[in-house]
């Protein structure tokens, strides 16, 4: 696929089916060539947990107790969603006290994720990272494992392509400013 194609199309999909299926292999070569991300000094500071599907349920479950511990009902729309989805990442990244360094690793997660994006649109599979709130909670930085010196930046859920989602006109086309 061209990549000015893949870029303009490549969208969030978010239609989760409990039979779809990802390849785990070519999942897995994906984040190889996804590493080829721009990154000051070469730091990589990305580190991805994977959760297979057959994990998933179990994950949810904990992560619902976790997240919406007096609601039942999130508890189970929660789960009823996320297990739908093929296989998913948490995305985590170093942290550094250094001000500089610490937002030049929180770019390079974000060039790493795009790639890793762009890389699974462009094999004919589908992607959509979320954030929700309670990545942030201690209770779920030790369910994942996270350690002291690391983010969650978030989830990469990996679900089959969606044809039916629309490329969408951008709003912001005039982003430059001439000084």
């Amino acid at each position: 696929m061209e990549l000015k194609k893949a870029i303009t199309e490549r969208r969030s999909v978010k239609n989760y089916d409990y039979e779809m299926y990802v390849d785990e292999e070519k999942v897995f070569s994906l984040v190889d060539l996804a590493t080829y991300a721009p990154n000051h000094g070469m730091r990589e500071p990305w580190r991805l947990v994977y959760i297979s599907k057959k994990q998933i349920p179990e994950f949810a479950e904990k992560v619902a107790e976790s997240a919406f511990a007096n609601d039942s009902e999130k508890q189970e729309k929660y789960i009823n969603k996320v297990t739908k989805v093929g296989g998913m990442f948490v995305i985590l990244s170093k942290r550094d006290p250094r001000q500089k360094e610490n937002l030049e690793n929180q770019m390079a997660v974000g060039a790493f994720v795009q790639n890793l994006m762009l890389l699974m649109h462009d094999e004919g599979m589908g992607s959509c990272w979320k954030t929700p709130e309670f990545i942030f909670r201690p209770t779920f930085r030790k369910i994942v494992g996270v350690n002291d010196d690391e983010e969650v930046n978030g989830f990469l859920y990996i679900t089959e392509k969606d044809s039916s989602v629309k490329v969408m006109e951008r709003k912001n086309k005039s982003l430059i400013t001439e000084w």
